[in-house]
């Protein structure tokens, strides 16, 4: 791993440290995004990201639970191979558009709960507007996102290497 490389993996550790994931999520995430192999065991990921096999795992599942990598096993082989293959970002974008619908719904069912209190429904209500502006936006511009994508030319994903047949962890 170069300096570079150990930057970046570094910065998007903090960066969804920020956001609720562990740094130890984020490090996984980044180097998934560049490493290569693309598909690693877990043992891979200790030895490059200077981690316990159990800070792997945890983040794993983190990251697996939020759509963002992709846990397989090989055929003959017991170990799991954990990878964040092209399209796993754009299934998160997709998912997003729900995720702010029912924030939208909970958001709906605490206006009509605090009807006639005094103060705490403008508070609310900004909340509201903004995840409806949200939720009724993000849908069109990530199919705009992921149209403009599939018609730029696509870049080779694995130069061409055979790859063992995986099945779902």
């Amino acid at each position: 791993m170069t300096e570079e490389e150990a930057a970046f993996i570094e910065a998007m550790g903090q960066y969804l440290g920020g956001y609720g994931m562990t740094p130890m999520a984020g490090r996984l995430w980044a180097w998934l995004l560049i490493c290569d192999p693309p598909a690693q065991t877990a043992g891979d990921l200790a030895v490059a990201l200077k981690a316990s096999r159990g800070a792997i795992s945890g983040a794993a599942s983190s990251l697996a639970s939020a759509g963002m990598i992709r846990r397989v096993h090989r055929r003959g082989d017991r170990r799991e191979y954990f990878s964040a293959p092209p399209g796993t970002f754009d299934s998160l974008l997709r998912s997003a558009g729900t995720a702010y619908g029912r924030l939208f719904a909970i958001t709906s069912e605490g206006i009509a709960a605090v009807d006639g209190r005094p103060g705490g429904r403008e508070r609310l209500q900004e909340v509201h507007d903004a995840v409806a502006f949200v939720a009724r936006e993000l849908p069109a511009l990530i199919d705009r996102y992921l149209a403009e994508r599939g018609s730029a030319v696509t870049r080779p994903v694995l130069a061409g290497r055979p790859q063992p047949e995986e099945t779902p962890a």
